[in-house]
């Protein structure tokens, strides 16, 4: 497995959702329960500047995973890599640099 070695900007936002499933009943009552053992989803949404060349391999990168092969990253602060796939991005390319925008999902193992 590849590993997304190239460094995010600070400021990068992380988004937890817990999958939950629910049964609701006729009177209001509703029950609750974790849906499977990897119950919380994080994404990031990460961002990268840099000149073009560099900007390139890194859509390379992404373009090769394509939305269905997992990658390793580690997060900034986090103390391990995990697994992750990016399902979309997209890039600006300004006169000396490429910003690249995207959403990192981490995946079970």
């Amino acid at each position: 497995m590849k590993t997304f070695s190239w460094k995010v900007r600070p400021g990068m936002r992380t988004e937890r959702e817990p999958r939950v499933q629910t049964i609701r009943f006729g009177d209001g009552y509703e029950q609750r329960r974790a849906d499977g053992i990897n119950g919380v989803q994080s994404r990031y949404s990460i961002m990268l500047s840099g000149p073009h060349a560099t900007m390139q391999a890194v859509d390379d990168f992404l373009s090769q995973h394509g939305g269905v092969s997992a990658f390793l990253w580690q997060p900034p602060g986090q103390s391990a890599p995990a697994i992750f796939v990016c399902r979309r991005w997209s890039a600006v390319r300004m006169a000396k640099r490429t910003e690249i925008t995207g959403e990192f999902e981490r995946v079970p193992a």
